[in-house]
């Protein structure tokens, strides 16, 4: 497998794993099929993306995309992503609604029953929206319980004007006294700590604005860093994965089959290599003639001394052919052979004259 096309399957999976994570943390899912609605607001209360689309408080979807109608320009239109499987009459409402204390904004789809005529993906649903107090408390009840403060507000200006409830009230007011001199000496509190720090609080609003300052110097810089990984990621989907795993795939098969002959061949290497040791073992023992050759040191002395011999005839016969060969064209006597002054035979050993 060449370098590039490893560093190309790491782009794919690290860029598949990148966006599988972006979708679970987002509340969506690659692999389940989802219906798209859409609702228009007047105002949208800074509902946000990926926020909940619920039914009786059971998470159905969640808001997908925001975006200005472009008719007008000014009207907000929010994309609802539902469940496959839910099935939406066309008269439902979306409600806008607060989902805590914390403000915490959701769609709340209302509608009574099993649809007769349901709503098909890229419909527009009725929208609407729903107060914190009305979410917490319902509607059609702030009156009533409005009705019940103003009793328990009548009943108590009763009893605050009667005889007891003048004492009540100059007590009160002298525990309101003190409430004020405890909150203006927290006051004071306050501001001495404010003056020791004040220094310490400038330098946090200087560092602060040193930060905002090289974001902003940065802007630059992190548009093509954006940029980069627009291009990263089109290049990435160009890619044909399936061809890339194919050949993947084949290269490891050739390797497998590689790696079965290299076995082989060690294999044979082995049994080879167990011959020869078994040959050498059957040397040194002594056994076969083999053994005998390589044991018997009068036999490789023998083999040195003729080795020797036929050397030095070659040489005598090299120098003095005529005391070997006799040749007379005309009848001529030979003459007797005088032996030089460094014949080899003259200088071989005891051994060869004998």
């Amino acid at each position: 497998m060449t370098k590039e096309l490893r560093i190309a399957l790491l782009a794919v999976v690290s860029m598949t794993i990148l966006l599988l994570g972006y979708k679970f943390i987002i509340g969506k899912s690659l692999l389940s099929k989802k219906q798209i609605f859409y609702v228009k607001y007047k105002d949208i209360d800074q509902l946000q993306v990926s926020n909940p689309v619920l039914i009786n408080g059971f998470e159905v979807g969640g808001v997908n995309k925001i975006f200005l109608d472009p008719l007008d320009n000014v009207t907000p239109v929010v994309e609802l992503e539902v469940k496959n499987d839910i099935k939406i009459p066309k008269n439902a409402k979306a409600i806008l609604a607060s989902l805590g204390l914390m403000g915490g904004k959701g769609i709340q789809l209302q509608f009574t029953g099993n649809c007769t005529d349901c709503a098909q993906s890229g419909d527009y649903l009725e929208g609407g929206s729903k107060s914190l107090l009305d979410n917490f408390i319902g509607e059609g009840q702030i009156d009533e319980y409005t009705a019940k403060i103003k009793i328990g507000a009548l009943s108590l200006w009763d009893t605050l004007a009667g005889p007891d409830g003048k004492k009540e009230i100059r007590e009160g007011v002298r525990n309101f006294e003190k409430t004020l001199t405890n909150l203006a000496q927290s006051t004071t509190a306050l501001n001495n700590l404010l003056i020791r720090n004040s220094k310490k609080l400038d330098n946090v609003i200087s560092n602060f604005e040193s930060i905002s300052a090289t974001f902003q110097s940065s802007n630059k810089e992190i548009s093509h860093i954006i940029k980069n990984f627009d291009t990263l990621s089109t290049q990435v989907k160009d890619v044909n994965i399936t061809k890339t795993v194919g050949e993947f795939n084949t290269t490891l098969q050739e390797s497998k089959k590689a790696i079965l002959e290299l076995k082989s061949t060690l294999t044979t290497a082995e049994k080879s290599l167990a011959s020869v040791n078994s040959l050498i073992k059957k040397a040194e023992s002594g056994d076969g003639s083999a053994a005998k050759i390589l044991n018997d040191p009068a036999l490789y002395n023998n083999l040195s001394e003729t080795s020797r011999q036929i050397t030095l005839f070659l040489q005598d016969l090299r120098l003095n052919p005529k005391r070997y060969v006799n040749v007379s064209v005309f009848g001529k006597k030979q003459k007797e052979y005088v032996p030089i002054f460094d014949d080899p035979a003259a200088m071989q050993p005891d051994s060869l004259k004998k």
